[in-house]
């Protein structure tokens, strides 16, 4: 028999908040631990305020308010590009990387870590089919918005 998936949208929505309510700690909200996650693995030519707002769908201005109070803890540094001395590349402090011993992912991966082979595979393939969903409908969400918005300005 299928799950419902209303009561598995449930419990992932419950998974979802003691994760996040994990990430408080340490003096950092969970968005500034997204953004020391994302500067520790992004290429040198993705560690740019644009860069990690586009990766993680937020705005420019949220990123660098994220971005500036990791600098002001000294937990990332920001240095001028050596291709490009108008851009700026941002990169992990020594104390912001000693600090990701610390991530809270680390609890749900432990988690994650002690499901057989394959109730992991299952959920590892099933949340990649999620999030591609969950994506595509909020494109569509969003061009729907912005064709009504340009209707709605052509007529007046």
């Amino acid at each position: 028999m299928r799950p419902n998936a209303r009561a598995t949208a449930e419990v992932m929505a419950q998974v979802m908040r003691a994760t996040s309510s994990l990430a408080f700690t340490e003096g950092l909200n969970p968005a500034q631990w997204a953004a020391l996650r994302y500067f520790a693995q992004a290429m040198p030519s993705a560690r740019s305020v644009v860069a990690f707002a586009r990766y993680h769908g937020t705005t420019k201005g949220t990123a660098s308010q994220t971005i500036s109070a990791l600098e002001k803890k000294g937990l990332l540094n920001r240095q001028a590009s050596e291709s490009d001395r108008r851009k700026s590349v941002l990169t992990l402090s020594e104390a912001g990387r000693a600090l990701l011993d610390q991530d809270p992912l680390n609890e749900l991966a432990a988690a994650i870590g002690c499901l057989n082979e394959g109730s992991h595979r299952a959920v590892a393939d099933g949340l990649e089919q999620l999030l591609r969903t969950l994506l595509a409908r909020r494109g569509a969400r969003r061009d729907t918005v912005q064709t009504t918005e340009a209707a709605d300005h052509d007529a007046a």
